[in-house]
């Protein structure tokens, strides 16, 4: 079985910073956290991986595709942010359907399912608020669904609870680990935090462990 994903010598850079050779290898519906202090490279790495960023060399391999030339929208990779970025101009259901209606399905049928995941995060109700009416927590938990709804083959998470106090931090990357090994999800977390990093993921490694 391949792995869900997979950096080879991966390279990735920014304002003229750039890193040494990554290796990173994922199995498939497991959590693995980077741990690593803020500025060293965690974020342009996920950001790569996402195709957000262009690679400077190296290869990205999602199951057994190299997306690495592949557009971001078809590189079948969740991202959830440090901040929830949620559209304002959306009520929450909208939200969350946002990346099934993007790929041609019917806005009733985005917001059935959107509605099923929001029951399966405790929110169950909000698929009609605002996201201005949402806590800190639940619009993480929004923003985490609107990344799985279109079923991505890799969820990558960007120290999504940074900006929460510390145990609200912890309790919800528990919570989240719990939720991701219950629909077999694969996920990357970056986190700077590692108390976080043991709260979620089945493997921790060093963002310096993997680069060469």
């Amino acid at each position: 079985m391949p792995y869900a994903l997979r950096t080879d010598h991966l390279v990735v850079g920014y304002d003229g910073w750039v890193s040494t050779p990554i290796t990173l290898e994922v199995e498939p519906g497991t959590i693995t956290a980077i741990l690593g202090p803020s500025g060293c490279g965690k974020s342009t790495l996920l950001s790569t991986i996402a195709g957000i960023r262009e690679a400077i060399s190296g290869h990205v391999i999602v199951g057994d595709v190299d997306v690495t030339h592949i557009p971001a929208h078809e590189r079948s990779v969740g991202l959830v942010f440090q901040e929830p970025l949620l559209f304002p101009n959306y009520d929450v259901a909208r939200n969350v359907g946002y990346g099934l209606e993007r790929q041609g399905v019917s806005r009733s049928a985005a917001r059935a399912r959107a509605l099923e995941l929001l029951e399966w995060v405790g929110l169950v109700g909000y698929g009609d608020r605002s996201v201005d009416e949402l806590s800190g927590g639940q619009a993480q938990r929004v923003a985490l669904v609107r990344a799985l709804a279109p079923n991505p083959a890799i969820l990558l998470l960007d120290e999504p609870f940074s900006a929460l106090d510390v145990d609200l931090r912890q309790h919800l990357a528990r919570e989240v680990a719990e939720l991701l090994r219950g629909r077999g999800v694969a996920a990357v977390h970056v986190t700077h935090d590692p108390a976080e990093a043991e709260a979620i993921a089945d493997h921790v490694v060093r963002f310096a462990d993997i680069c060469e």
